[in-house]
């Protein structure tokens, strides 16, 4: 009788490509699972809990190297230690995410404001080519520049 999944099969049952499970393996994600007498790596059920939750964390935005740290904790059954972590790291991503929300209204009020802008000169006729007297040179996006959070 066969003792443990395929990575194929482990594979299919967390939704994940074979290369990516030898992949977070290679990572240490997962640990290095026992072989079969034919060389199979053979992966078990506490196998697939650990993929699922990798999978969760990075939904959550998490890099590897974070979802590292926190596999370690809930598979060493140390919940208050990856609570903590946890709560630490989505606070972290929240403030992130929020830098870059204003960093987006930002430039959506700029192309706003720029797209009115080449609207009203398009409609008025205003950017018609003219004879240049010196080098030419296209205002289109305007002469002046203004400070863009990044």
């Amino acid at each position: 009788m066969k003792v443990g999944l395929t990575i194929g099969n482990l594979a299919k049952e967390v939704h994940l490509n074979p290369k990516t499970v030898r992949y977070y393996e290679g990572l240490g994600l997962l640990p290095s699972p026992p072989r079969s007498e034919s060389g199979y790596r053979l992966y078990s059920r506490r196998d697939i809990e650990r993929l699922q939750l990798v999978k969760r964390a990075k939904l959550l935005g998490l890099s590897l190297a974070e979802i590292k740290e926190i596999v370690g904790h809930a598979t060493d059954g140390r919940c208050d230690v990856l609570e903590r972590r946890l709560l630490s790291l989505i606070a972290a991503k929240l403030s992130e995410i929020d830098l870059r929300i204003d960093a987006l209204v930002t430039l959506r009020d700029n192309l706003r404001q720029q797209h009115r802008d080449l609207a009203h000169k398009v409609k008025s006729g205003a950017g018609e080519q003219r004879k240049p007297t010196t080098p030419p040179s296209c205002e289109c996006l305007g002469n002046k520049v203004e400070h863009v959070s990044r």
